[in-house]
């Protein structure tokens, strides 16, 4: 199905050993680059410029980066075999490159890729999260294209319409927002459910603890409710909001 939404894909993943596919320079994975690059330049609201000199990273550093990479979905692979599972069969490909002091990303119109450039100072924690924040926007963009979530993406610009993000906390268009509400519940999930041990003993750096992070998530949709959510949203988000409020509140008490 991914490589159905996405061809290009089928010029990297049939030469694939092993899960993860990794994309590198070279003319071998010209065309997938360049297929990410133009959905990210074409996508809606971005908020990152990636790669935007198609910079690569050096042999050493790309093999750290991947063996950071590869050893978090190992303890993954441990503790929430599901999920890495679910990571192997939708996001088959990983592309590795820098990209102005960002972490990496995913876009709605380049399904299947994640694009990596993992901080040296993540512990394994920040990793493992990092992997899962990602796949929730992937699963979301899934989502989106089976259910349709937006009445109008340019109403969703409008100042009127901003509400504050659940990890950023600043004020961000409602997909955005959704997106990071669902984000937050789930790291909030993962947490309770002990996916990645050792988070409350450790020093995070990508994500709040969860005191801090579980007090975004619900401040953030306080506001979203008090939006026209009809107006703005199918009915598909709109119940996927109502379960994270739902879940949230499981949570708190």
């Amino acid at each position: 199905m991914i490589s159905d939404m996405q061809p290009v894909l089928r010029d990297v993943l049939p030469a694939a050993a092993a899960y993860p596919v990794p994309v590198i320079d070279g003319p071998s994975h010209e065309g997938l680059r360049n297929a990410f690059l133009k959905g990210i330049a074409e996508e809606a609201s971005v908020d990152y410029d990636i790669f935007r000199d198609q910079q690569v990273f050096g042999a050493d550093e790309l093999e750290l980066k991947r063996g950071r990479i590869t050893a978090a979905l190992d303890v993954i692979g441990e503790n929430w075999p599901e999920f890495r599972a679910l990571y192997e069969l939708l996001v088959p490909v990983l592309l590795y490159a820098p990209d102005g002091g960002l972490a990496g990303g995913t876009s709605s119109t380049v399904l299947g890729v994640l694009w990596l450039a993992p901080k040296e100072h993540w512990n394994s924690i920040d990793v493992q999260e990092f992997l899962l924040h990602e796949f929730i926007h992937h699963t979301l963009f899934l989502e989106e294209r089976r259910f349709g979530f937006y009445r109008n993406m340019d109403m969703l610009m409008e100042d009127r319409y901003l509400t504050r993000s659940a990890i950023r906390k600043d004020r961000r268009p409602l997909d955005k927002v959704l997106h990071s509400i669902v984000v937050g519940m789930e790291v909030l999930l993962a947490r309770q459910e002990n996916r990645v041990p050792g988070y409350d003993t450790s020093e995070l750096s990508l994500h709040p603890q969860s005191g801090e992070l579980r007090d975004g998530v619900a401040a953030s949709l306080d506001e979203v409710f008090e939006l026209p959510l009809e107006k703005l949203l199918q009915p598909r988000p709109i119940e996927i909001l109502e379960l994270c409020r739902k879940r949230l509140t499981d949570i708190t008490s």
